[in-house]
């Protein structure tokens, strides 16, 4: 009874609210993204047995969102990529590029950023029938050294790194959307992160939303209710500037203190998540900024599936 009472009082609070919502977006976003993080391209794409295994765990489980890993392995294996952008697409599932590495955020590194998308931009090129339809890039600054002692400085070169990635993708590919994974605290968090820069004073995750075409929220927590609370300023700033928000959810098992068992769903199950993820995404469904939903990660979430039964 909290939990709805929650989710209740949530629903009254977006009604009143004053963000943009338009009904063609509602019936064209609304519960129809589901996403997946998959990470090790060896291991689940790497030759046509592995495609046909990962196409179908997606078709079974309504994804339609791949975050496939490319850093390493996209110029040693463009067939592979192909043969799984071409099936892909064939079904009807759109495929992000998936890079990423925390020391990315400062300048001394940003060269590596880029040149993980030159890499990406090369393929298109290459590939006009079988494009990246995005990127994503999962550059978490807050995770370094530097960050604590430091962080203003680590916030700044940050945004300048995804400025940077942002200026090359509008020069060689506007329609390959940009997308940013972002931990859910960074606005709203014990310890939110405000950035003061070019005069604005703000949150990063709405500097982010600001340079970016899509942001993934680690919304990592294992009831609805609580991402709701987790992603909802995010949602609201990303509609009031036409962005959309992909919220993540967590299937890994806890492992200590990396992994608390409140931020996964691991132990409540597949069905269990599927219905907490069905509220999220009805509480959503009529607001701009949702995008959908992501899910990490592929290997997590078979086994998960597979404790389930």
């Amino acid at each position: 009874m909290k939990k709805m009472a929650t989710v209740l009082f949530f629903s009254v609070c977006l009604l009143m609210s004053s963000t943009p919502y338009t009904a063609s977006t509602a019936n064209a976003d609304s519960g129809r993204t589901k996403a997946l993080w998959v990470w090790d391209f060896y291991e689940a794409a790497a030759d046509s047995n592995k495609i046909t295994q990962l196409l179908s765990f997606l078709k079974d489980h309504e994804i339609n969102l791949l975050f496939i890993g490319t850093r390493r392995t996209l110029p040693d294996q463009p067939a592979a990529y192909e043969e799984l952008i071409r099936r892909a697409h064939a079904s009807g599932i759109r495929v992000f590029a998936l890079v990423g590495r925390a020391n990315w955020a400062l300048e001394t590194h940003h060269r590596e950023a880029l040149e993980e998308l030159r890499q990406v931009l090369l393929f298109n090129t290459s590939h006009p029938a079988t494009k990246f339809d995005g990127i994503q890039y999962d550059i978490e600054p807050h995770t370094l050294p530097e960050y604590k002692t430091r962080r203003g400085s680590v916030s700044y070169q940050f945004i300048q790194v995804l400025k940077k990635i942002a200026n090359q993708i509008a020069l060689h590919d506007k329609n390959l959307e940009f997308n940013a994974a972002i931990p859910w605290w960074y606005a709203t968090g014990e310890n939110p992160v405000i950035v003061e820069t070019g005069g604005e004073k703000k949150p990063l995750s709405y500097f982010v939303i600001d340079i970016v075409d899509t942001v993934s929220i680690m919304a990592y927590r294992n009831t609805a209710d609580r991402q709701i609370r987790a992603t909802q300023a995010e949602i609201d700033y990303a509609a009031k500037k036409g962005k959309k928000v992909y919220i993540g959810a967590e299937t890994n098992p806890p492992n200590g203190g990396s992994i608390p068992n409140e931020i996964t769903y691991y132990h409540g199950g597949r069905d269990y998540m599927n219905q907490q993820l069905r509220t999220v995404s009805s509480f959503f469904a009529d607001h701009f900024g949702f995008g959908g939903i992501a899910i990490h990660d592929y290997p997590a979430y078979k086994e998960m599936i597979r404790m389930s039964r």
